[in-house]
């Protein structure tokens, strides 16, 4: 061990607090880096693993490729593994089966490897189905077949058994090709994967499809699977109108090939379209599709605005986290070196060289970041674990698997947390120890190298100012103590801009945790809605049975509502939340009431959504026409509502001068994955709701404006590629005017359940208008079509139960009865998860910025120790003392807080720009609560850091102090 080494290690063991908030403060770094890479990757690796084993590991599936493409995908060296099948024919079944097993027998081979292997890493690359009787098919005159075949007798043209399907039966089927021709686009061979029977008379073609090339093929039964879901791609033996029966791999000679392709090296999904643009020829994917669950967590980008999202928060507290960690060891070591200088001079004066004194502060580091580096690794990996077990079912119902998220140690991961930290560390100490280098033997033994007249008080020293001294407006407020502090504060500019950078970034840390509370709540509230939002575990939700009236008005069937309600009431253990009836009016709303956030974000979803000739949702004054959603509250709820907005009841519950309430929330989704999240109104006002009448054999297309006045625009049914017709309003509309007196900001739990604020315009009234209209949608707005009942019960399985056995004795109406219990806790739950994120965040960024402010402060305090005997040798008083101390401290928190904040301000308009980028409408606007937080962080660090510098300075002798200049 060297001198040097010597020296550092015992100028560490004489500054043990410095030494140990530097520690803890390159722990916690580290510890929070650690913590986010493992948390990152422990998330995306169960997520990864849940989705291969739910859905396979495939990339690219096609149930339709050529010989050709599949011989150009294999040369490539970006695939990895691919797996073929052969579709070996259809047999067309009687239309008395096919009603009961579907339209055809489909015969497919099992998956054979074509290069690499099926089951990579021993995960196959789609989901086989679990044999439940017999065994795999061996040879070529083998199948198994669906459970739900079992016990079928099959004896049409198509299909003929000898007897109930059964292991060891014997299958005769007339195999042929699929063939469909609508005489556009020419003749195409269907698979049994992804097409249903095409036919004119079921709605599903132009022209009926036609079996070709027919041959009889006897198979013997060996077994059956488990039934699969219609999922193509995930599911092998997936199929859309077919019983899918399983044969022997390695057969040829089928109409159709498919396969199955998993690559590597490709980093998004418009490259991997590309890839098999360029292998098959053609940019046709109707048979093609793409494994894009999977591709989200293998790092393959999908496009969608979300993950632009979730990785640029993710930069902008890694960015955040950083100059967190390099403000804090800079400080630290800042210090140190202002602490040792006269040290450094002396080595100087010895003939120490500036490389070894350089290498000095860089050996303290090194010294430093070798306890404090994996100490924050072992409390990442910690901290992590604990988080997951405190909330391992939160995790279990956001990752959707039964084993929760096990922490994914990654070597790599860790690694590159512990270089960043090292790599910050070093670049930290650098400049102090290129400061420490510079020290001159004769300004070290002066300590005069902190001491720097400005320009100005250079100039007035040179002119010869005089010997008056001037108390300046800090010695008339505060005295000769603060003329004390505003000579420090000036002639140690260096030491003080330290300490208001230290300041500075501890309130940008307490601030940057708020912003990303801020960040994460559009994602929580997307999460949160419907049970989540709600108590409710059960929901009934009722609509007329237009197959039995062929009306929609659920408004005539209100008894009937009523007697399922009461019904209900008779249920042990079960508790009415809130009805909920909801109608629709065509209306006018003014342009004044509405927000232009919101008119743009209509316009852009009318443009996605609408086809050409349907008209316009506003005119040219802004006013929208169109469809307005009303929402009935029932009694209960509705004063509830009244009560929170601080409504006066009487005027909001007359049914004859209803007043409504606007729902000033909406949300929606464009079609790029963009979320549109904004207050749709700017105010309230009275609006324009209208019954139309709607002459048979035409559509209402809605009100448009013209020059002379709206129109009502109706689309012939029998005609609908003609021109709309259109009539005045005011001829075939009735008004009524409502006045909309407040607005709801946010969405009442009995509408949540309802999606509300998917509608615009959307207004809520009390139930009693709806009950006290009479007629129908044609005559008066104040109708419905659709309700909804909320209910919280003790078992919410019985209760659910016996609603739907109640529900069934209502005619002309189909009330659906729903067990929200287990979704509305999922989503509860994953709501925790987020919180728990931001909380764990948010500890950890306060403690990173109480240490770097105590640690910064405190420590230079306790360097002016002789500066401090020096006054008290002349007489300066422990009040006097206190209040110098308390006008540098005014100085550093007023500059540290203006700097910081607007630093904040930064970052929070980072994270806002990010969370913009997935949802569309969001206000800017700073956490105040957060500022706040931030402002008493401040202060009451200052208090504690100058208290404890202040009992470490008393506790010195004068004497002492003063001696101490000495070598």
């Amino acid at each position: 061990m060297g001198i040097f080494t010597r020296f550092t290690l015992r100028s560490l063991a004489k500054n043990r607090v410095r030494t140990a908030v530097t520690v803890a403060g390159i722990a916690l770094s580290t510890a929070l880096l650690a913590a986010v890479l493992t948390s990152v990757g422990s998330m995306q690796a169960a997520l990864l693993q849940r989705t291969m084993d739910t859905e396979g590991s495939w990339h690219v599936f096609s149930s339709d490729v050529s010989g050709e493409a599949l011989e150009a995908i294999a040369a490539d060296d970006r695939t990895v593994d691919i797996a073929t099948f052969e579709e070996l024919g259809s047999a067309l079944l009687s239309d008395e089966e096919a009603h009961v097993v579907g339209e055809f027998v489909a015969v497919r081979t099992l998956p054979r490897a074509m290069k690499g292997s099926f089951e990579p890493n021993g995960q196959p690359l789609a989901i086989m189905p679990e044999i439940v009787e017999g065994r795999l098919p061996e040879s070529a005159d083998e199948v198994v077949l669906p459970d739900y075949a079992r016990g079928i007798e099959l004896g049409g043209e198509g299909a003929r058994t000898d007897g109930p399907l059964a292991v060891g039966s014997e299958l005769a089927l007339d195999l042929g090709t699929r063939l469909y021709d609508n005489g556009v686009d020419g003749p195409a061979v269907l698979s049994s994967v992804d097409n249903w029977y095409r036919s004119p008379e079921r709605n599903s073609g132009d022209a009926e499809e036609e079996l070709v090339d027919i041959s009889e093929r006897t198979y013997r039964v060996v077994g059956f699977y488990e039934r699969q879901p219609n999922f193509p791609g995930n599911n092998f033996a997936a199929s859309s109108s077919s019983i899918v029966a399983l044969a022997a791999p390695g057969q040829t000679g089928g109409a159709l090939t498919g396969a199955y392709v998993r690559t590597q090296g490709i980093g998004s999904l418009e490259d991997m379209k590309a890839f098999m643009a360029g292998a098959t020829g053609t940019e046709d994917f109707s048979s093609t599709y793409f494994h894009t669950n999977l591709f989200r967590y293998l790092g393959i980008s999908d496009g969608r605005p979300i993950w632009g999202t979730l990785w640029m928060v993710a930069a902008v507290l890694a960015v955040v986290i950083v100059a967190a960690s390099v403000s804090l060891i800079y400080n630290a070591f800042a210090i140190s070196v202002a602490e040792r200088t006269r040290q450094f001079g002396l080595l100087a004066s010895l003939g120490a060289s500036k490389r070894q004194l350089r290498r000095t502060v860089i050996a303290e580091a090194l010294v430093l970041g070798l306890v404090g580096v994996p100490l924050g690794l072992v409390l990442g990996l910690g901290g992590t674990a604990g988080a997951f077990a405190l909330s391992q079912e939160a995790f279990t119902s956001l990752v959707g698997t039964g084993s929760g998220v096990p922490v994914h140690v990654d070597a790599a991961v860790l690694a590159a947390a512990a270089a960043l930290s090292l790599a910050t560390l070093v670049a930290s100490a650098w400049v102090p120890a290129l400061r420490a280098a510079r020290v001159s033997a004769v300004d070290a033994i002066r300590q005069t190298q902190d001491v720097r007249l400005s320009k100005r008080a250079g100039r007035k020293a040179g002119a010869g100012a005089g010997t008056q001294v001037r108390m300046g407006a800090a010695g008339k407020l505060f005295g000769v103590p603060g003329f004390v502090a505003h000579r420090n504060l000036s002639r140690s500019a260096a030491r003080g801009r330290t300490v208001v950078s230290s300041l500075a970034v501890s309130v940008v840390l307490i601030v940057a945790t708020g912003s990303l509370a801020d960040a994460m709540a559009p994602i929580s509230d997307r999460a949160a809605r419907g049970g989540a939002a709600s108590e409710a575990d059960i929901v009934a939700s009722a609509h007329v049975d237009t197959s039995a009236s062929g009306s929609y008005d659920l408004s005539d069937h209100g008894r009937d509502l009523d007697l399922f309600l009461e019904d209900a009431r008779t249920i042990e253990g079960l508790e009415l939340l809130s009805s909920t009836r909801q109608g629709q009016a065509e209306g006018i709303v003014p342009a004044a009431m509405i927000a232009s956030e919101m008119k743009d974000v209509r316009e852009r979803l009318d443009a996605e959504r609408n086809a050409d000739y349907v008209p316009s949702s506003f005119n040219e004054q802004g006013d929208y026409l169109g469809y307005t959603a009303l929402f009935y509250l029932d009694d209960a709820s509705w004063r509830a509502l009244l009560a929170e907005l601080g409504l006066d009841e009487a005027a909001y519950t007359d049914p004859e001068n209803p007043h409504a309430i606007g729902l000033n929330t909406f949300q929606d989704t464009f079609m790029d994955g963009t979320y549109a999240s904004t207050a749709p109104f700017a105010g309230t006002g009275s609006i324009d709701l209208y019954a139309i009448d709607r002459p048979d054999g035409f559509s209402l297309m809605g009100i448009l404006d013209s020059a002379e006045g709206p129109l009502v625009s109706y689309l012939d049914i029998t005609d609908p590629q003609g021109p709309a017709k259109t009539i005045p309003l005011e001829d075939v509309a009735t008004a009524m005017p409502l006045k909309v007196g407040a607005l709801a900001n946010k969405e009442p739990d009995a509408l949540s359940i309802m999606g509300a604020s998917n509608q615009f315009p959307a207004f809520i009234l009390p139930e009693s208008v709806a009950v006290a209209s009479s007629g129908d949608y044609r005559t008066n707005p104040f109708t419905y079509s659709f309700a909804s009942f909320s209910f919280k019960a003790a078992d919410h399985a019985k209760a659910a139960d016996e609603l739907e056995k109640m529900a069934a004795g209502f005619d002309g109406i189909s009330i659906n009865v729903s067990d929200l219990e287990e979704s509305a806790r999922q989503d509860r739950l994953t709501t925790q998860a987020i919180q728990l994120f931001v909380m764990c965040f948010s500890v950890i960024m306060a403690l990173i910025a109480v240490a770097n402010v105590f640690n910064t402060l405190a420590n230079s305090i306790i360097l002016r120790t002789r500066e401090f005997a020096v006054l008290k040798s002349v007489g300066m008083g422990g009040r006097a003392f206190a209040r110098m101390l308390a006008c540098e401290c005014a100085s550093y928190a007023a500059r540290g807080l203006a700097i910081g904040l607007a630093a904040a301000t930064a970052v929070a308009w980072a994270l806002h720009q990010a969370t913009a980028l997935a949802f569309e409408g969001l206000a800017f606007s700073l956490p105040w609560p957060y500022v706040g937080a931030a402002v008493g962080m401040v202060l009451a660090v200052l208090a504690l850091s100058v208290a404890y510098a202040l009992a470490r300075a008393r506790a010195g002798s004068i004497v002492e102090a003063l001696r101490a200049d000495a070598i």
